[in-house]
């Protein structure tokens, strides 16, 4: 005959595994076939690879070309309402492209309504030398905001140059050093 605690732990490492089989934890069919731990439910397709990138991609171009026709405090030259070279050539660009003419020209606010309002009368002025006939501009809060002094140039000197690790964004990149990234300097004895 078999002694108690024998029957106990027999008893329990039985009851142990059926609730193992029942609760899902050895298979991946779950209670009933259904599978809990399932990203997809059965049956369904899930969407094809890369689709998240792809939404997120368009999700960024269709901000950046929201901000193309936003004029921000920078674009103006100081506390004034006369626009900088570069904000007219881009609105040229814009007018050019048909976009000044398909989405409004928002201005960021300066905390002067009476800044906004000239700058407003110049920008439209400044579309309507370009040709566009009845321009939207409005005073609005951009959705991408400009960055401080500081920041921007750090930013902008990290596009177009080479950058070491004292500057720029991101990690830092190592200036390439002589033809084809191939270094040229003497080394004597050793692996560098």
């Amino acid at each position: 005959m078999l002694n108690k605690p024998k029957m106990i732990g027999l008893a329990a490492t039985s009851l142990a595994f059926a609730l193992a089989t029942t609760v899902g934890c050895t298979s991946r069919g779950g209670i009933l076939g259904v599978d809990r731990c399932a990203d997809i439910p059965a049956g369904a397709i899930p969407e094809p690879a890369g689709s998240k990138v792809c939404n997120w991609q368009t999700a960024q171009v269709t901000g950046a070309v929201a901000d193309q026709t936003v004029l921000y405090n920078a674009d103006f030259i100081g506390m004034s309402a006369e626009l900088s070279p570069g904000a007219t050539e881009r609105m040229a660009r814009n007018a050019n492209s048909g976009l000044a003419v398909t989405q409004p020209s928002l201005i960021e606010p300066s905390g002067n309504h009476e800044l906004d309002v000239a700058r407003v009368n110049a920008v439209v002025g400044q579309l309507a030398s370009f040709g566009i006939t009845s321009p939207v501009v409005e005073v609005s809060t951009p959705a991408a905001l400009g960055l401080r002094g500081p920041q921007a140039e750090r930013v902008a000197s990290g596009f177009g140059a080479i950058r070491n690790s004292s500057s720029g964004t991101g990690a830092p990149i190592s200036q390439p050093s002589g033809l084809g990234g191939q270094s040229f300097g003497s080394q004597v004895g050793g692996i560098f």
